[in-house]
C-alpha cells in the first residue's frame, strides 16, 4: 500500500463518528493533508548523487520510508591525492521504491587529503521533531499542554530525535496531526478575541489581518496572496456552514497541519555559476531558532529576515551570538548533552534498595539535572572549553548530590550549588552518576556499555555488533569475584577479542563506579583494579582510572574532532558520510583555533556552506 493510499485510509478512519463539524474540518484541512505529506517527502529524493570529490566515493544515500532512491553519485575525479571512488546508487525503500543509478568508478592516484571543496553537502525537508513540535506551540499559541505525547516516538538515532533520515510520517502520525490540532485549534478560540488580536465582529477584515499576521509566525515566512485566499476560504466556508468561531477554530486547524508548519521546507535561491542555492534570510531565521533554541524564530528574528539581514555571515553570526544569551539555548545545549550521553533512559532506571541503599526515586531526576546544569554553567557560565567539560574536578547540582559523592557544596542560587568532588575520584561528563547508572545493569556494573559508549561517542570509532549468530549474555556473577576476572573470557575468545579488546581496558576502568554511580573500593570483598589502556587514538598509552583516562582524552584532537561531529549530527539533522570529512576537518581546526570552545563552535556551524546553503541536488 502506498503512503498515500495508507493515510487515506487514516483520514477516512479519523473521520468516522466525527460530527458535521470535526468532518467539514477534516473535508477542508485533512484531505489534502496527506496526500500533501506524502508529496512532501516524495519530492525529497532519498540521498541525492554525489559527487566523488578529489577521487572519493560518489555514494548517493537510499531513499528511505517514503521516499524515491537517489540516482548513483559521479565518478570521481583524477586528482594528485586520493583514489578514485565507485559511485553506487541504491534505490529507495519503503512504499515508493525508486531505483538508482550506478555511478561508475573514477580513477584517481593513492594517498593524500581530500580538501574542503565549499560545497554544502545533502539537506533533506526536516519535520518538526515532537519536542520541536511542542515548544513551537508553546511559543505560537502560549500553550503548554504537551501534544506531541500523541505522537508516535520520535526514532533515536545517535543520541539524537531529529534524525531527517527516519523522520518518515505514517497513517498514525498522519490521524494524530489531525486529531490534535483539532484539540490545539479548540483550546484557541476560547478566547477569539485575543488570538485574533481583533474583533471577529469585524468581520473579514479582521480575519485578512490575523491571516496575515499569524500565518507568517506558524509557517515562518510571509504567505503568498494565492495562500491567504485559500486560508480565508477555509473560514468563509466554515463561517456560512456553521458560524464565525468554527470559521477560526477550522482556519488555525488548517495551519497546524499544513506542511509549511510541519516541515521545515527549504527552497533557496540559484547562486549564478554554483552548484548549489543559498538559503533566503527567511529560511536562516528558522535554522538558526531551531538550533539554538528548539523553537520558532522570536520577533527579534523575524524582523531579521524582514530585513534580508540574515544573508550575510556576519548577519548570521550577530543573531547566533544574541541568541546564545537565551534561557532557551541554555536549554537546547543542555538537550544535546543529554541525547549525545544517552540519558533518556535516566528516568526509567531502578534499583534493588536493599542492595543499594543510598538509592531513591528522586536520583534520576537529580542526576539530569546536575548533567545538565554542570554542562550549561561550563558552557556559558565558566571556561567554555570542551577539556574542561570532560575534565572538571566539580560539578554543578542539587546540593543534596555532594553527600552522594563525598563532596562539598557551595552556596545554591535556585537550586542549584556548585560541587567541590573528592580528589582523584570524579572529574567531568564520564564521571556523572546519569552516565554511570545508565550505563550499568541492574544488579553489576555493564564495562562494555561503557568502554563502547567511549569508542563511539567520544572517540567516534566505529565498533562492530557481535556475530549474529552469537548468544551475548552478561558474565554470571560468582562469589569473591570482579568484573575484571569475570570478562576475562572476552579476550581469551578468538571470536569476542576483535572488539573485545578495544572496549574492555576502558570499559573496566570504571570498575570503582556501581551501578547507581557511587564510589566503590572493592567488589564482593575483592579489591578494584581499575587500570586501562588506551589504543588506536591519538593519546595512547596505560592510565588507572577515570580520572587519569579523562585527563588523556582532554587533550586529544580525535575527541576534539569527535565532538564537532557530535554537533555536526545535532545541527543538520543527519549522520555524517565521508563525503563530509573535508567539511568536518576544517570545523575542527576552527575548533582547535578558539582552544576548543563550545560557544565558539556552534557560531561557526552557522558560518559554513551547510548552514547557509542547499546543495543543487537537494534544493527544492
Amino acid at each position: 500500500m502506498s503512503n498515500r493510499e495508507a493515510a487515506g485510509r487514516a483520514r477516512a478512519g479519523a473521520c468516522r463518528n466525527r460530527s458535521p463539524t470535526s468532518l467539514l474540518a477534516n473535508g477542508l484541512v485533512a484531505a489534502s493533508l496527506a496526500a500533501t505529506l506524502a508529496g512532501c517527502t516524495a519530492e525529497v529524493t532519498g540521498g541525492s548523487p554525489v559527487t566523488g570529490i578529489a577521487g572519493g566515493a560518489g555514494a548517493p544515500n537510499a531513499g528511505s520510508g517514503n521516499v524515491i532512491g537517489g540516482s548513483g553519485g559521479a565518478a570521481g575525479s583524477e586528482v594528485t591525492s586520493g583514489t578514485g571512488g565507485a559511485g553506487a546508487g541504491s534505490g529507495g525503500t519503503g512504499n515508493v521504491a525508486g531505483a538508482g543509478t550506478a555511478g561508475q568508478a573514477g580513477a584517481g592516484a593513492a594517498g593524500g587529503t581530500v580538501a574542503d571543496n565549499g560545497v554544502p553537502g545533502r539537506s533533506l525537508v526536516r519535520r518538526l521533531s515532537n519536542a520541536e513540535y511542542d515548544a513551537t506551540i508553546k511559543t505560537l499559541l502560549a500553550d503548554e499542554t504537551g501534544y506531541a505525547s500523541a505522537f508516535p516516538a520520535d526514532t533515536v538515532v545517535h543520541g539524537f530525535t531529529n534524525n531527517t533520515d527516519v523522520q518518515d510520517v505514517g497513517p498514525t502520525l498522519v490521524e494524530q496531526y489531525v486529531v490534535v490540532a483539532e484539540q490545539i485549534a479548540a483550546k484557541a478560540v476560547e478566547s477569539t478575541d485575543a488570538l485574533l488580536g481583533c474583533a471577529l465582529a469585524d468581520g473579514e477584515s479582521c480575519i485578512r489581518d490575523f491571516i496575515g499576521r499569524f500565518g507568517k509566525r506558524a509557517w515562518r515566512r510571509p504567505l503568498t496572496t494565492e495562500e491567504q485566499t485559500d486560508l480565508l476560504t477555509v473560514f468563509t466556508s466554515a463561517r456560512d456552514a456553521f458560524d464565525a468561531t468554527t470559521g477560526v477554530r477550522l482556519l488555525v486547524e488548517a495551519l497546524l497541519v499544513s506542511p509549511s508548519f510541519l516541515y521545515r521546507a527549504e527552497v533557496g535561491v540559484p547562486v549564478a555559476g554554483a552548484p548549489y542555492s543559498a538559503l533566503t534570510s527567511w529560511e536562516l531565521a528558522s535554522r538558526l531558532s531551531y538550533f539554538f533554541t528548539g523553537t520558532m524564530p522570536d520577533d527579534e528574528l523575524f524582523a531579521a529576515a524582514e530585513a534580508d539581514a540574515l544573508s550575510t555571515p556576519a548577519g548570521l553570526s550577530a543573531q547566533a551570538e544574541r541568541l546564545l544569551g537565551t534561557a532557551e539555548a541554555r536549554a537546547q545545549v543542555g538537550e544535546f548533552f543529554a541525547g549525545w550521553l544517552d540519558l533518556r533512559v535516566l528516568y526509567r532506571l531502578e534499583r534493588d534498595v536493599t542492595q543499594y541503599p543510598s538509592w531513591d526515586d528522586t536520583l534520576p531526576e537529580l542526576f539530569g539535572g546536575e548533567t545538565r546544569a554542570f554542562a550549561t554553567q561550563v558552557v556559558f557560565d565558566g571556561t567554555g572549553d570542551l577539556p574542561t567539560l570532560l575534565t572538571a574536578a566539580y560539578t554543578y547540582g542539587d546540593p543534596a548530590l555532594a553527600g552522594f559523592y563525598g563532596g562539598t557544596a557551595g552556596q545554591a542560587v535556585n537550586g542549584i550549588a556548585r560541587i567541590e568532588l573528592p580528589a582523584g575520584r570524579r572529574a567531568g561528563l564520564l564521571t556523572h552518576a546519569s552516565f554511570l547508572a545508565t550505563h550499568s545493569k541492574e544488579i553489576q556494573t555493564d564495562p562494555v556499555s561503557r568502554g563502547k559508549f567511549v569508542r563511539e561517542r567520544i572517540l567516534c570509532q566505529g565498533i562492530d555488533p557481535p556475530p549474529p549468530d552469537l548468544m551475548v549474555t552478561a558474565p554470571t556473577i560468582t562469589p569473591g569475584t570482579t568484573a575484571r576476572q569475570r570478562f576475562t573470557e572476552h579476550e581469551a575468545d578468538p571470536v569476542c577479542a576483535g572488539c573485545h579488546v578495544l572496549i574492555d581496558p576502558i570499559g573496566l576502568a570504571f570498575e570503582n563506579y556501581d551501578p547507581i554511580g557511587q564510589w566503590r573500593d572493592t567488589e564482593q570483598g575483592q579489591p578494584i583494579d581499575a587500570s586501562g589502556n588506551l589504543t588506536d587514538t591519538d593519546v595512547e598509552g596505560p592510565f588507572v582510572g577515570v580520572v587519569e583516562m579523562t585527563a588523556k582524552l582532554g587533550q586529544s584532537r580525535l575527541v576534539a574532532e569527535c565532538f564537532v561531529r557530535q554537533w555536526f549530527r545535532f545541527t543538520f539533522g543527519r549522520g555524517e558520510s565521508t563525503a563530509d570529512d573535508a567539511r568536518i576537518t576544517t570545523i575542527t581546526n576552527g575548533f582547535d583555533g578558539t582552544n576548543r570552545q563550545v560557544r565558539a563552535l556552534l557560531v561557526a556551524l552557522t558560518q559554513t556552506p551547510d548552514f547557509r546553503y542547499l546543495a543543487q541536488e537537494t534544493a527544492q
